[in-house]
């Protein structure tokens, strides 16, 4: 059984207010289940259907509200309920910069599904770290979480004022910005310490960010498409960058 206030508590995790208040946000599928499980991210509560629950053995310390179908789908964010739901607690944000290897910079990113996609690829590709701007879409966001498809537990999202880290990085540290009109990434010489800066769907790269990247870099257009997609071109780009 699910009570009204747990009812309401679950549902008003999908806006950000609620979920900076309460500090907990929502993970839906068994996969994405299934991988907070076996994270260092800490469970408040699982909702799950008794043929679930029989067929994850789940540790005794974790609480879980056996539920039906029905119950699910009036806490779901999806059109179409899992068999789990867990209300999960947001982590403490790192502070600290760590600009070894290939690292990720969002400009003003949107899309829920372009961030999830972005961390899935980040995941793919080992690259531990995404800094975004303040502006940047919440990462707790239920369709971010949904998209990332588990990789959430394996890459730091941290928010911060990008223009600041940027200027302060060190000196052996290249700041790429992918823009329509850069150098080709396959004539570039990669720096192994990397940050990638990618903008806005609709605006790309803010003109504050664009004035302060080391090197403008652009994927060669063969067809006729207007421009690409930031999470294709974030996997184009990585692709080049992490082989």
């Amino acid at each position: 059984m699910i009570s009204k206030n747990q009812i309401k508590f679950v549902k008003s995790l999908q806006k950000k207010k609620f979920r900076l208040e309460s500090k907990c946000f929502v993970v839906e599928s068994s996969k994405n289940v299934n991988e907070i499980l076996n994270s260092n991210y800490k469970i408040q509560q699982i909702y799950a259907t008794k043929n679930w629950i029989e067929k994850y053995k789940i540790r005794d310390d974790i609480s879980i509200n056996q539920v039906n179908q029905n119950e699910l789908q009036r806490i779901s964010s999806l059109k179409t309920a899992s068999d789990v739901l867990a209300v999960v607690y947001i982590p403490l944000e790192k502070s600290d910069f760590y600009f070894s290897g290939i690292n990720i910079v969002l400009d003003d990113v949107k899309d829920p599904g372009n961030l999830g996609t972005i961390i899935r690829i980040c995941d793919w590709f080992g690259v531990k770290n995404i800094y975004c701007s303040q502006e940047t879409v919440d990462v707790y966001n239920p369709k971010v979480v949904q998209s990332t498809m588990g990789s959430i537990t394996r890459v730091d999202v941290i928010y911060t004022n990008i223009r600041r880290m940027i200027q302060d990085v060190a000196i052996n540290v290249e700041v790429y910005g992918a823009v329509m009109d850069g150098d080709d990434i396959n004539q570039i010489k990669v720096n192994k310490n990397s940050l990638i800066v990618f903008g806005n769907e609709s605006n790309g790269i803010s003109k504050e960010i664009k004035d302060i990247i080391s090197e403008r870099i652009t994927i060669n257009k063969i067809g006729e498409a207007e421009s690409s997609n930031v999470a294709s071109s974030a996997a184009i780009i990585l692709n080049k960058f992490c082989n």
